[in-house]
Order: structure tokens, then sequence, then C-alpha cells
């Protein structure tokens, strides 16, 4: 396994594993059948649902805590104390919301750590300085290893300076060969923010990936070069640019291709081929629409 070094000196595992609309009921199986192959890092959120079914896997299965890399995700979902809803009256009312510093407590709780390793926000809300706020203090006190955000845009980033002085040290954002980033993640890794890869073969909301990209005609004749599957190609294309990859499965072979990714690499007219693919089009949501939560000197 490659590890990526972030910009406070904290190993990041440049392969993991995504966990999200996992089934709870064979996620722990998952889960360890992934930790027998070699993953060592494990993405979670609040917003899962799954928090403690991984604090169940660790218990369970006798997993050793310093042996494992998590990453979790405060959303603002988890700040309501009656549920899911972005009404505007219940945006004004903040009688309806926990604390951050409890929404961020209950992660700890639900995954039953003494610290976490990455903690990210998980959209620019319209309150993410505030949230980035209180996981600065967290991770003032040790109780966080790395903070982060996801699915930022550089006015967001620039925003952050004014509540404090730890810079971000992952961002995690969609970047897939039909929306290959190129601006963003150079401005991140300009500024020492590590790049990690989210949807790439599909919507977040759907376990159905784009075959736009997986039966990609482009990709087919690179993966027949190397004997790799396409999806291997496009992890191994992430990997050369600097990127952490997530993908996500329960399938045995899958998960054993997602990881056996630096065995062979590829040419920089191969890389360019799989770039030429870019259209600039999300296949999650678009989060430029988040730029109105950004202080507008920044946007």
């Amino acid at each position: 396994m490659k590890y990526i070094e972030l910009n406070n000196g904290v190993q990041m595992p440049q392969v993991g594993f995504g966990t999200y609309r996992i089934d709870n009921k064979i996620l722990p199986r998952v889960l360890n059948e992934a930790y027998q192959l070699g993953y060592r890092q494990f993405d979670t959120a609040w917003k899962y649902g799954n928090e403690s079914v991984i604090a169940d896997w660790l218990r369970d299965y006798n997993v050793k805590r310093e042996d494992v890399f998590i990453t979790t995700k405060i959303n603002l979902d988890s700040l309501y104390f009656w549920g899911y809803h972005y009404g505007i009256d219940r945006l004004k009312n903040w009688r309806n919301f926990k604390s951050i510093k409890k929404a961020v407590q209950e992660s700890f709780d639900n995954l039953r750590m003494d610290y976490i390793d990455l903690f990210l926000i998980h959209h620019p809300y319209h309150n993410f300085m505030e949230m980035y706020e209180v996981l600065t203090d967290f991770y003032k006190q040790g109780r966080i290893r790395a903070i982060g955000v996801s699915s930022f845009l550089p006015c967001h980033l620039k925003a952050l300076h004014e509540v404090s002085d730890v810079v971000p040290a992952v961002n995690q954002f969609e970047i897939s060969p039909l929306n290959t980033q190129k601006e963003l993640i150079k401005y991140c890794q300009d500024n020492g923010v590590a790049v990690e890869a989210m949807s790439t073969f599909s919507h977040f909301r759907s376990n159905e990936p784009r075959k736009e990209i997986t039966e990609s005609e482009l990709i087919k004749p690179i993966a027949q070069k190397y004997n790799k599957s396409i999806v291997q190609v496009v992890l191994r294309w992430l990997i050369q640019q600097n990127i952490i990859v997530i993908p996500k499965t329960w399938y045995s072979q899958h998960m054993k291709e997602n990881i056996s990714v630096f065995d062979f690499e590829l040419t920089t007219e191969e890389m360019t081929i799989i770039d030429t693919m870019n259209q600039g089009r999300y296949l999650n949501y678009d989060p430029t629409a988040m730029t109105k939560y950004a202080p507008k000197k920044y946007r």
C-alpha cells in the first residue's frame, strides 16, 4: 500500500474503502474481507448510518484501532433534532439544532473511538466556517489527527483562514474521466491540501456504475494492454495524479481488483487519452450552487 503524507505529517493510505450504501447487515463481513486483502483506510460519515457498525466490526473481529485509518464526516442533517429538513424556517430557528460540537461528539460516540484519523465537513453548508472552527478545536485537543473538507471550491477554502490557522489536510470531491477537475486539483495541491476522489464511477445515490466510464471504448484498449479492468485503469489514472481513492464494492473480485493498482503505470499518452473524456459534467450534485455560502470577497 502506498501512503500520502498529509500537510501535518499524518500518513494516509492512498487506496481506501468506501462504505456508503452497503447494507449494514453485510457490512462487517465486507469490511473484514477488505481488511484481509490489505485495505486500511475506511471512509464513513454520520449521514451513512454505519459508524456504529464499523465500531462493532473492529470489536467483533479483533481489529486493532491503530491498524486502521478512519475517516468520517459531519453533515448538516446531523445538527437537526427532528430529522432532515432544509426549510428556511428551520435554518433560522436555531432551537431546532444540536450544537456542532455535540454533532461531532456523536460521531465519536458512534465509532466508540478516542480519536478519529480524518474528520471532514461533508459539504460547504451555510455554516461551514462554524463547523471548521469546531473541528479545529477538536484537532488541537488531539482528538482528531487531521481535519478536512468535502466538495469545497477555492472560495470556500480561502474563507477558512478567517476562523482557523489550520489548513485543511484533505479535500474530498468528485473526480472522474467525465469531470477531471484539473483546476481544482491544482489549486488544492498547490496549497498543501491533499485531494481525495469520490463518486468516480457513479452518482452517490446509486450503486450502478456509469457505463460511459466502465465500458469506455477509449479506455478499453489501455485496460487490455495491462490485463486490467477499466475500473483499475481509472483508479491508476487518479493515483498517478497523487490523488487518494475510495472505491466501494461488496464483491470479492472487485475488492481485489480495486487494491491491485500499484503493479502497472500508465504512460503520459494514456493519461492524456483519459483526460480527453472530460466534459466538465458532474455525476453528483454541482457544488457551485454553494458558492453563495462563502463570504462575498472570496467568490
